[in-house]
């Protein structure tokens, strides 16, 4: 009888690490899932604001890649730090109205602007397949809020 005993808790034992390394599995995707669609979420809450900001300012290129990463118009200027970890302005595209290499020349001139946010890594947890990964392209494009020809005369009269 005792032998018995002692066999069912090496039993209960081995069971027992079994579920735990599926539950810890589970627990880990679940984390990098949710790691995951944070980052795409804020990532594209970024060039959302980015191009709100670019659709009545649509000749500031530089302040709406500052507003995508730092969400202040100076940048670092003002002491600003990016609100997501590692997201820099080399990862923002932007294209302003009449910018010719944005826009289709079948269709004439883009009246959008248009913010792209490429190249942001995000690392899993899993320490099973460690690594990282791109997140993919985000592109938000919105209609310029002034007249294509007053952006033009503004951005000529600029030096650009």
């Amino acid at each position: 009888m005792r032998r018995n005993r002692c066999n069912r808790r090496g039993q209960a034992l081995v069971e027992a690490a079994l579920v735990l390394l599926v539950v810890l599995a589970f627990l880990i995707g679940t984390l990098d899932f949710g790691q995951f669609l944070y980052f795409h979420q804020s990532l594209t809450d970024r060039a959302r604001a980015a191009a709100r900001y670019g659709a009545v300012n649509p000749t500031d290129a530089a302040g709406i890649k500052n507003i995508a990463v730092y969400n202040d118009v100076a940048g670092t200027g003002n002491g600003a730090t990016p609100l997501i970890a590692n997201f820099t302005t080399a990862m923002v595209a932007v294209c302003l109205p009449g910018d010719v290499a944005c826009s289709d020349s079948a269709t004439g001139p883009d009246w959008r602007v248009t913010v792209t946010i490429t190249g942001y890594q995000m690392v899993t947890f899993n320490l099973l397949l460690p690594g990282s990964f791109t997140n993919k392209p985000i592109t938000v494009s919105l209609p310029s809020e002034t007249p294509f020809s007053q952006n033009l005369h503004q951005h000529q009269s600029n030096g650009g």
